[in-house]
């Protein structure tokens, strides 16, 4: 019989990190001792029971159904979570949920709760109560959960979750520093394993600088890309208004024709790369988002090693071979998320090359277009015609912005895959480490 909810938490620190892992219908396999403490069930009643069992009943169930769909299909999921404690008190997490491979075939799925305590939480919690209210009443939730994300800018639920991560692990870094230095000698196998996990953990700190470039270079994509899509169709218009104006005023205009015919065939060619460049953007940002969860992922999991450790240590909740088995759990999932960003690092390289190249032959036709512009005001000069000045004044405003925005671009692509080679590099380091993890 599950127990009554009640308006009592059930309080844990915001130093404390409890995990689980279950099999892949959701069953219980272990715990940790927060888990078992925060829950307060024992590990014989969690133990081999549906982790659903600590499911609190405020929490929306289209939450869960988005959860299983991001780990069967292979991919971490983040976000809040409302848990019913054995006593009917509840407690919030941010949990983090990996897959598990062993042999290559999915095993189960590993959860790392922390404690909530930034700004995302207190958006979830608003989100959920009018998501659970829709649910009572017989109505679909998921759809409210994604426009409310819109409105507040969020394009997808994997941009939030990102972001959300990123702030709640940010937020507890002064508290999630474990040092064993002096502890962890009178252990041999956890020795090994710990020193290598503080090397590659100080190399994925190290990369905090440039995650946060990548996520500000994809918002920077997104928002400077839409002024270019624009152009196209502003310049096709120039160039319609400037042919039909040529028309009006018979073979006086034909020079003006001609430079109206050269503003439409370099709008087409612009508007061609454009449409390439529009899919390798979007393609470059969901690589980049993709690629910086899976970085983030990284640090959490190192740390959640660490803190096991120090669990094991310091409280002697269990023997060192039993806390060998379930750290190898966290090693599998270091291993397949290494192996995840090493290619997406890769293929981010690739796209930003692509996106360079792309933008490169964007700028070429844009001079032309000021060469075009310059010829088209001196014939508008010398026909003293204000229409055609004005339909050159704005294809010079076109070209100015245009210039202006490509030149806040090129530099942040530039930058950004000599920061892929320089991730790929810390990421080979990092690899000899936990390579070296046995």
């Amino acid at each position: 019989m599950r127990p009554q909810p009640l308006a009592i938490e059930s309080p844990f620190e915001i130093d404390e990190v409890f995990f689980s892992k279950t099999d892949t219908k959701g069953i219980i396999a272990y715990g940790n001792k927060i888990f078992y403490e925060t829950a307060k069930y024992s590990p014989a009643e969690l133990i081999g029971k549906p982790h659903n069992i600590v499911r609190h009943p405020d929490m929306p169930k289209a939450i869960f159904k988005l959860l299983w769909e991001y780990i069967k299909a292979g991919k971490p999921f983040a976000g809040y979570v409302k848990n019913l404690a054995k006593d009917g008190s509840y407690y919030w997490v941010f949990a983090i949920v990996f897959p598990v491979y062993k042999d290559k075939e999915k095993e189960g799925y590993l959860s790392v709760r922390i404690k909530p305590t930034t700004k995302y939480f207190d958006i979830a919690r608003s989100l959920y109560e009018k998501m659970r209210k829709l649910e009572t009443n017989g109505e679909p939730a998921e759809a409210f959960l994604y426009d409310g994300l819109a409105q507040l800018g969020y394009k997808s639920y994997d941009a939030f979750m990102i972001d959300a991560l990123m702030a709640e692990f940010k937020d507890k870094e002064e508290h999630f520093s474990i040092d064993l230095t002096g502890q962890i000698a009178k252990y041999p196998r956890m020795r090994t394993i710990y020193e290598n996990c503080k090397a590659a953990e100080s190399i994925y700190k190290a990369m905090y600088e440039k995650i946060a470039f990548y996520l500000d270079l994809s918002s920077m994509l997104e928002e400077k890309f839409t002024y270019i899509y624009q152009m196209t169709d502003d310049l096709s218009l120039i160039a319609l208004n400037s042919s039909i104006e040529s028309h009006k005023i018979g073979s006086l205009g034909a020079s003006f024709a001609v430079v109206s015919n050269e503003i439409k065939k370099d709008s087409e060619r612009i508007g061609r790369y454009i449409v390439d460049l529009r899919s390798n953007i979007e393609q470059s940002v969901t690589t980049i988002k993709e690629s910086v969860l899976y970085l983030l992922s990284l640090n959490i999991q190192i740390f959640a090693i660490l803190y096991y450790m120090q669990e094991t240590i310091v409280h002697q909740s269990c023997n060192e071979g039993e806390c060998m088995d379930k750290v190898h759990d966290f090693i599998a999932v270091i291993r397949t998320s290494t192996q995840k960003v090493t290619h997406l690092v890769k293929q981010l390289e690739n796209d930003l090359s692509l996106t360079l190249n792309y933008i490169n032959k964007i700028e070429r036709l844009i001079k032309e277009l000021h060469y075009i512009q310059v010829n088209g005001l001196i014939e508008s000069s010398k026909l003293q015609d204000e229409k055609f000045s004005i339909i050159f004044n704005q294809v010079q405003k076109l070209v100015s912005d245009t210039t202006a925005t490509l030149e806040e671009i090129i530099p942040a692509v530039k930058a950004s895959i000599k920061y892929t080679g320089e991730i790929r590099t810390n990421i080979n380091e990092a690899r000899y480490y936990l390579d070296n993890i046995r």
